[in-house]
């Protein structure tokens, strides 16, 4: 563009700088228009500085003052001066140069305005030129990419995609069969190795865990029998009380054979008395018996009042009071019925053993809203069972090792009660808490929660 108004300069230059003005004024008129009638000249303008005349294409009717600025300075360093502008809204490219007379002094100065929407449009046409070869070039290139990585690249890598699916699913003997030798074989190599450490891994860990449920299991069964030992001088004074009945009564009715209603009387005492043994023999055998954890809906206050009967001999022989304070139609819990009764047997005998000169041994049960991460929207309806005592109290240092393996404060405790409490109230999703103060009593606090059936709304 810059070539082409540079060539129309010139012409016109030669052409001006022949004539004399203002004599041929209308001659410069005539050679200006001529050369405006060039599509892409927008048009022409001539400044002769001595007389101050200025000569314009008739299309430039206002707004030429840049120009012959431009003009002005073109003479003033006797020198081409070219910028990009707009005349208007049109952008064009300006084109200035001095014109001398025959003498070789500068009389002024001419200015070319072209059009550069041409340019521009040329511009846009290449681009889109140039894009439509990049593109099938691109598409060409990529085809043949295509083509060449599904055999090489793609159809190995969905392999191993479907491998690593598998996998995710739970199926450990997933293998990928390749027989290349590249990076993807390599990969696939590591997928295998690895896929055999991980089924290794999962039958140790089946293993393991199975053992460790079994140590579990045995440990509270341990446990429970430690506690049965405590309860057995109990029972054999509770079941030799009837014997003694049984005994008396059978004794009595021998002497006096001859009185029906007598021997009937004495009879039906005797079957009650067998009963009471019989049914306080199941229930201990029940307690003792080990059995499989089972996930059903428990009473909460039918399991406390059942414990609480169990220990019925030992809280008259130690004159101990029992308080409760249960809240009706409290949710069940869904868990394992025998589990959480040696949960409360093992928190009855210990606060009747913190108790050895009497006291109150407080039971109670409330449901409540709470959040253990304390957010509202983690809020969960939650039992809370009490267990308080009137006793001696624990200090801050037994408090805190109190769910240790082996801790105990006790001549002839195993220090495994609590800890095998707070794994069983662990495993139904719950937790223990203990508040104590010496010489005033204890109280443990456990939460279990409701049956997700059962469970009322908030409020």
């Amino acid at each position: 563009m810059k070539v082409e108004v540079n060539s129309t300069g010139r012409t016109l230059k030669v052409a001006l700088e022949k004539i004399s003005l203002p004599r041929e004024r209308e001659y410069v008129q005539e050679l200006i228009d001529a050369v405006e009638e060039y599509e892409r000249i927008l048009g022409v303008i001539v400044y002769y500085q001595g007389k101050d005349l200025v000569v314009r294409s008739r299309s430039l009717t206002e707004g030429v003052e840049p120009y012959l600025d431009l003009i002005k300075r073109s003479i003033r360093g006797d020198r081409i001066q070219e910028e990009f502008s707009s005349y208007g809204k049109e952008p064009v490219f300006s084109h200035s140069f001095p014109i001398k007379d025959k003498r070789g002094k500068t009389v002024g100065g001419v200015s070319i305005l072209q059009r550069t929407s041409f340019m521009e449009e040329d511009i846009r046409k290449a681009k889109w030129s140039i894009l439509t070869m990049i593109f099938v070039l691109t598409g060409g290139t990529v085809a043949l990419i295509l083509l060449g990585t599904r055999k090489w690249v793609s159809q190995p890598i969905a392999q191993l995609i479907a491998g690593i699916r598998r996998m995710a699913e739970g199926d450990l003997n997933t293998r990928i069969d390749t027989k290349r030798h590249d990076e993807l074989s390599e990969l696939a190599q590591a997928f295998n190795q690895m896929a055999g450490e991980l089924k290794k891994a999962q039958e140790r860990i089946i293993q393991e865990t199975g053992a460790k449920l079994e140590m579990e299991r045995n440990l509270r069964q341990s446990e429970k029998l430690a506690t049965i030992g405590q309860l057995a001088s109990g029972l054999a004074h509770e079941i030799g009380t009837p014997l003694n009945i049984i005994g008396g009564r059978a004794e009595l009715t021998k002497r006096r054979l001859d009185e029906r209603e007598m021997i009937r009387k004495n009879l039906d005492i005797i079957l009650q008395q067998t009963e009471r043994i019989t049914k306080i023999i199941q229930r201990l055998l029940g307690f003792v018996r080990k059995k499989k954890p089972e996930q059903a809906a428990v009473s909460i206050p039918t399991l406390l009042e059942t414990t609480a009967d169990f220990l019925d001999h030992q809280i008259q022989k130690q004159n101990v009071k029992v308080v409760k304070k249960l809240e009706e139609n409290l949710p069940s819990v869904t868990g394992d019925a025998d589990q959480l009764q040696q949960v409360f047997l093992n928190l009855f005998l210990n606060a009747i053993q913190a108790m050895p000169g009497g006291g109150t041994l407080g039971l109670s049960a409330s449901s409540k809203w709470i959040s253990r991460k304390n957010l509202e929207d983690d809020r969960r309806q939650y039992l809370e069972i009490c267990v308080q005592d009137t006793g001696v109290g624990m200090e801050r240092g037994v408090v805190e090792n109190i769910f240790h393996p082996f801790f105990t404060t006790k001549d002839q405790g195993t220090g495994l009660g609590l800890m095998v409490s707070h794994g069983i109230v662990q495993d139904h999703e719950g937790w223990i808490e203990v508040e104590s103060e010496v010489g005033r009593g204890s109280v443990l606090k456990v939460y279990l929660p409701c049956s997700q059936r059962e469970m009322r709304h908030e409020g």
